[in-house]
């Protein structure tokens, strides 16, 4: 009778192989944290898609006027409030790196940041934010928002209408940490990727570092693409838009320097 010796795994054979499943998962889990980021950033692009139908729908039962704004201070003039009946979803108000109602952008959270639902009613809150200067409000004479919206009551800024040249170099809506701005030139540079600096900082609601180095930017022709945070002082924001205001690389910190 012959015998049967059973064999299996020593206890160094056991650690060897623990340790080679290790060193796999430490050279894959960066590869797999980049394409998780590079889905989202798709994400992100097909949701800004989408408001480009949301747009186009508008416009057209509007004769291709855009939305008031929130000039007079009323919240129900807000892009997002008044494109409802269009959307419904009110997930698509986010960028799928900024989904937390909680991550309040002045405690730090401005690259991944929502604006709301503390500032705004009925639980509304999102992390993309409109050119407001691309909206269609009324003005009475002399009107104004507020001291910290540096000429925001002047009507000959705001891009009315789909009837303009140039729609496809004309921000529309994009990765910020506030639902709206009105960009100037010689705006605040914030010091830090989603960084507030407080009054005269609009353009710097669009200066998050959200896809590396990168946001998504929906335009005027309801395109969508990257934008470098460097190139957002390029566009013409408004019919305005001063280009000899604009920094230079020089001017810019270094978070932004390493983006050119």
């Amino acid at each position: 009778m012959n015998k049967r010796f059973l064999t299996g795994f020593t206890l160094i054979e056991l650690l060897v192989v623990i340790a080679i499943i290790a060193l796999l998962m430490s050279v894959l889990m960066p590869t797999l944290a980049k394409a998780r980021k590079l889905t989202k950033a798709a994400m992100c692009m097909s949701n800004e898609k989408q408001w480009g139908s949301f747009f186009t729908m508008y416009t057209d039962d509007y004769h291709g006027s855009f939305m008031p704004s929130r000039v007079t201070g009323d919240w129900r003039d807000d892009w997002w409030a008044v494109m409802e009946p269009y959307y419904k979803d009110r997930s698509l108000l986010c960028c799928p790196m900024a989904t937390d109602p909680d991550k309040n952008p002045w405690e730090g959270y401005g690259n991944y940041g929502t604006w709301g639902p503390t500032w705004f009613p009925d639980g509304f809150y999102g992390s993309y934010g409109i050119n407001a200067w691309v909206s269609n409000p009324t003005f009475n004479t002399g009107e104004t928002y507020g001291s910290d919206i540096r000429d925001a009551g002047n009507p000959t800024k705001y891009w009315r209408s789909t009837n303009v040249k140039g729609q496809s170099s004309i921000p529309l809506l994009g990765d910020a940490w506030w639902d709206q701005a009105w960009a100037e030139a010689d705006d605040l540079i914030p010091s830090y990727p989603g960084g507030f600096e407080g009054t005269a900082d609009d353009m710097a609601h669009f200066c998050l570092n959200r896809h590396d180095g990168f946001i998504n930017m929906l335009f005027m022709d309801y395109s969508i693409r990257k934008v470098r945070i460097p190139d957002l002082w390029t566009f013409p924001w408004h019919r305005g838009y001063d280009y000899e205001d604009a920094p230079t690389e020089d001017d810019m910190p270094d978070w932004i320097k390493k983006l050119y």
